[in-house]
């Protein structure tokens, strides 16, 4: 059980985007997990999750509720060769999955995406199309 406000927003934010389905599956690179596992390769498609939490302030003078605020990044990458259409409709999808005023509930913290999900243009790399997907929260604990 994760314990911190910062630990249950990422195992919540994970545990949501582990719900989203693909046909054929993709497997998720998940922050701070060595991946693939040690004697596999990487798989041609996948995601990869990375959590960039960013500054806790008070809502009120005293003691009073913190806010939390930040983002969570899923990035699409897909093999060379097949074009953008592909890796572009995996982004839609985490996309629309983590919709404006989705609401998740995890010990006691209410984690809200607070605007629409968006993916940032397709970046080449040498074997693979790379779409971030840039997914905003906020959270009161």
């Amino acid at each position: 059980m994760a314990t911190g406000a910062d630990a249950i927003i990422l195992s919540a934010l994970l545990e949501h985007l582990g719900t989203l389905t693909f046909t054929p599956a993709l497997q998720i690179a998940m922050p701070g997990i060595d991946f693939p596992a040690a004697g596999q390769a990487k798989p041609g498609n996948y995601l990869q999750a990375s959590f960039l939490p960013n500054d806790t302030t008070n809502t009120e003078l005293g003691a009073g509720q913190e806010q939390h605020r930040g983002i969570m990044q899923v990035s699409v990458y897909w093999k060379n060769g097949v074009g953008l259409i592909k890796p572009l409709e995996a982004a839609d999808r985490i996309i629309d999955h983590f919709a404006k005023e989705t609401k998740l509930y995890k010990d006691g913290l209410k984690i809200v995406i607070d605007r629409k999900p968006y993916a940032a243009p397709p970046l080449q790399e040498t074997d693979r199309v790379h779409v971030p997907v840039t997914v905003r929260y906020h959270a009161f604990s």
